[in-house]
């Protein structure tokens, strides 16, 4: 005969699944991993983001390098219409998106529309992704003259060189160059910015770069004030800054560092004299 134990257990209902509540237990636990693992993943993917730019400052570090070689000591520059020289100030490498062929750099209607990197390119195996940074979200898609190409189309044109290193300024006050400049003549290259993080293509001085220049109170004026009104809703000065408030900078002498967020910096970091700080 069977024992009351026995027949207890014959009788007990099986359970073959969670009840609700324990199912809503493992949901909140799951949830709470989550919440804790998400910012650490995101942080690991703007870290990712951040170093794949500096590495591409550096590629472009090697390559514009080997073409001042190349070239007499000098960096790419153009002479205008009125013989005036001149590094490209725009952000296309094609004449339209539907192109493929790069523009002509010594076409003289074409160069003033290129992107500055396109004199470059050959040192870079062709690769115009060298020229995206991977957290840039919006650059100078030049709105003012009329243009309304694909966002897209601008992205690979997100490094502003700064035209100091390649022409001489003649005034801090007014930054306008006279002559070409020869690598050898900046008088600080470990102080003085090649290219940056920025929405601008080519730095020009007091109103696009980050340096407060004699008679200026702020940086980025033209961003800040004069072109917003063609980018609605968003912050073009930020541009500067994409990685955690950090400005990844390329410097003459071929290091790169990452600049933290300012009101702005000396600006003969950008004239290639020896400035009162130290970037760090």
């Amino acid at each position: 005969m069977a024992s009351r134990a026995t027949l207890h257990q014959a009788t007990r209902p099986r359970r073959d699944g969670f009840t609700l509540i324990e199912l809503l237990v493992v949901i909140a636990v799951i949830a709470i991993l989550a919440g804790m693992l998400l910012p650490a993943l995101a942080s690991a993917k703007a870290k990712g983001r951040h170093a794949a730019c500096l590495n591409n400052l550096r590629q472009i570090s090697l390559g514009t390098t080997m073409y001042a070689q190349d070239n007499s000591d000098a960096f790419h520059h153009y002479l205008d219409p009125d013989r005036v020289p001149q590094v490209p100030n725009h952000g296309q490498w094609t004449l339209t998106p539907q192109r493929r062929e790069l523009l002509d750099i010594s076409n003289p209607n074409q160069v003033q529309i290129a992107y500055w990197g396109v004199a470059y390119l050959p040192y870079f195996s062709g690769t115009k992704r060298t020229f995206r940074c991977p957290s840039a979200k919006v650059v100078d898609e030049w709105r003012e003259t009329g243009l309304a190409y694909p966002h897209e189309y601008w992205l690979e044109s997100s490094y502003g060189i700064n035209r100091f290193v390649a022409l001489q300024p003649a005034d801090p006050v007014t930054a306008e160059p006279v002559r070409s400049r020869r690598l050898s003549g900046i008088a600080s290259p470990a102080t003085t910015v090649f290219a940056q993080d920025s929405a601008e293509q080519r730095m020009e001085g007091p109103e696009d770069s980050l340096g407060i220049f004699p008679g200026y109170q702020e940086c980025l004026t033209q961003w800040k004030y004069k072109l917003a009104g063609f980018y609605p809703g968003k912050r073009m000065e930020s541009e500067w800054f994409r990685h955690n408030d950090q400005c990844a900078t390329l410097w003459v002498a071929g290091h790169v560092t990452s600049v933290r967020h300012t009101k702005g910096v000396d600006w003969r970091w950008y004239t290639g004299d020896v400035p009162l700080e130290t970037p760090r």
